[in-house]
């Protein structure tokens, strides 16, 4: 492109959780312009132009689709309309950057890339746990062979804290929002919160592991809690095996109370042959009452390094890093970058298609009572179709 910055509008911009991170971000990017918001609540998303000092404002996407002077849409809306809106803005000769899951089903998200193909544009799924500051310094590690081999890599979703200021703006609610809960609209069917998180946790996982394939996943299920309580009706702990054969991981979640163990948050342990990294992601950490950890440990040879990529503290959450927002930016950012440069990005359509395929093989897993080869995901299969 023989342009400098990109022109971006941001879709969903009223939303609570990832609107704002992507609200904060794109200011500070020096290659985007931010030109507009757009929302369905039309009053809200008047408002928060004016505040933001952004000069558009839409309530109608399509309205949006015709404007000359964006060339790019950040979709930080719910999954059920990600295909729909995706495919819309390729058609329309935009760019899109799309919130993960990147769709609910891989029949969507393929056609998003041949959209996108066809158009001549690009497609980025926002999966900002690539991008994230102590995920790059152990990756940088991993590369460094601080630790040889890979040979496992565990992961842990503890409980997150919000810090004092986010949780006033949230009211006290946390990250409640209709979608995540809904069968469909999350296209999680009876473990929503799956495909809010899983896509996160397994793009985590190749990343270690230099985004080698995941082959085959066994997800145990858990069966209880409705409502707002509905994300405890879910999966607790997911294996799998890498291809190849030599490396396998798993993620394991509980819903304890802060104070009930040594950390909090999303942490990683990555076992090699001759050394260990742990590793802090999104809202993790030491639990209240203990001395703060460092975001990325290596441990070799009775020694303990420490790393920091001192991002500054996090918005949201009480933690030793930094996700919101700067996680978010740097996946924009990163973007930005592959677009205007003509480059490849780092995560490409096909990773979040596979991260989708691990998500959905997940659930499946789940519904079924089997290990479910990724393989065997049909492109028309949907969990909230299942059974």
């Amino acid at each position: 492109m023989s342009q400098d910055k990109l022109n971006i509008a941001l879709v969903g911009a009223a939303g609570l959780v990832a609107a704002p991170a992507h609200l904060n971000s794109i200011p500070m990017i020096e290659r985007m312009n931010f030109v507009a918001l757009c929302d369905v609540d039309a009053d809200a998303v008047q408002l928060l132009a004016r505040e933001r000092g952004v000069e558009k404002a839409y309530s109608s996407y399509e309205e949006l689709l015709t404007d000359p002077d964006i060339d790019t849409v950040d979709l930080a809306t719910p999954p059920f309309v990600h295909a729909e809106m995706a495919i819309a803005a390729a058609r329309a000769g935009k760019h899109v950057y799309v919130e993960k899951p990147m769709a609910r089903s891989l029949g969507e998200a393929r056609a998003m890339v041949k959209a996108a193909a066809e158009a001549g544009t690009r497609l980025q799924v926002g999966e900002s746990y690539i991008f994230h500051g102590p995920h790059r310094v152990a990756r940088e590690l991993i590369n460094a062979d601080e630790i040889g081999e890979v040979l496992q890599v565990r992961e842990t979703r503890g409980p997150w804290v919000f810090n004092e200021t986010e949780n006033a703006r949230l009211g006290g609610q946390g990250h409640h929002i209709a979608w995540r809960y809904d069968p469909a609209l999350s296209g999680g069917g009876d473990f929503p919160w799956m495909m809010d998180h899983a896509p996160h946790f397994f793009a985590t996982a190749r990343l270690f592991n230099g985004m080698t394939a995941i082959e085959r996943v066994n997800a145990m299920a858990r069966l209880h809690g409705e409502g707002r309580e509905a994300h405890l009706r879910g999966v607790t702990a997911v294996t799998w095996t890498y291809e190849g054969g030599k490396t396998d991981g798993l993620w394991m979640q509980a819903d304890t109370d802060p104070g009930a163990g040594r950390y909090i948050g999303f942490h990683t342990e990555v076992v090699g042959s001759k050394g260990t990294l742990l590793v802090f992601g999104e809202g993790g950490g030491s639990a209240p009452g203990y001395p703060q950890v460092a975001p990325v440990t290596l441990f070799a040879n009775g020694t303990e390094k420490y790393f920091d990529p001192a991002e500054g503290e996090d918005r949201s959450w009480a933690s030793n890093n930094s996700y919101y927002d700067r996680a978010h930016g740097n996946t924009l950012s990163h973007f930005a970058d592959t677009v205007l440069d003509g480059t490849r990005s780092f995560y490409t359509p096909e990773d979040g298609m596979a991260d989708l395929t691990a998500t959905l093989a997940t659930i499946k897993s789940a519904v079924d009572g089997t290990p479910v080869a990724l393989a065997d995901v049909p492109d028309d299969w949907t969990a909230y179709r299942a059974g």
